[in-house]
């Protein structure tokens, strides 16, 4: 089970810079794979193909630092920041079993119970 400190470090972070499902699901594919570089039709097709949708998250984590992009061959490549205190983070979050990542998604997206 993840410690309170480290889902708070991970609150946090995803509130900051993953601020929807689409970019989450992006972090959490780069998490797996930290040292391997992708094209962008690679990353669609491994996220279910919802290309306009990844392409906008893709966009966005790079423009945020959390994903790099090189150009090889002409091709552009993605792969994970080698900024380490977000990289962690960001491996922190691939780490996450599914009970873990519903109560995450959960704290997020969910707004807080006011008992009347």
């Amino acid at each position: 089970m993840i410690s309170s400190d480290i889902g708070e470090k991970l609150y946090q972070f995803i509130k900051e810079h993953a601020d929807d499902q689409n970019c989450l699901e992006l972090l959490q594919f780069f998490g797996r794979y930290p040292h391997t570089r992708f094209s962008e039709l690679a990353v669609i097709h491994a996220l279910d193909g919802r290309k306009s949708f990844m392409q906008k998250a893709l966009k966005e984590l790079t423009n945020k630092g959390l994903v790099k992009r090189c150009v090889e061959n002409n091709v552009p490549l993605y792969r994970l920041t080698s900024d380490e205190p977000l990289r962690s983070l960001v491996l922190d979050l691939a780490k996450l079993d599914w009970c873990e990542w519903q109560l995450m998604l959960k704290q997020i997206y969910l707004p807080p119970v006011v008992e009347a």
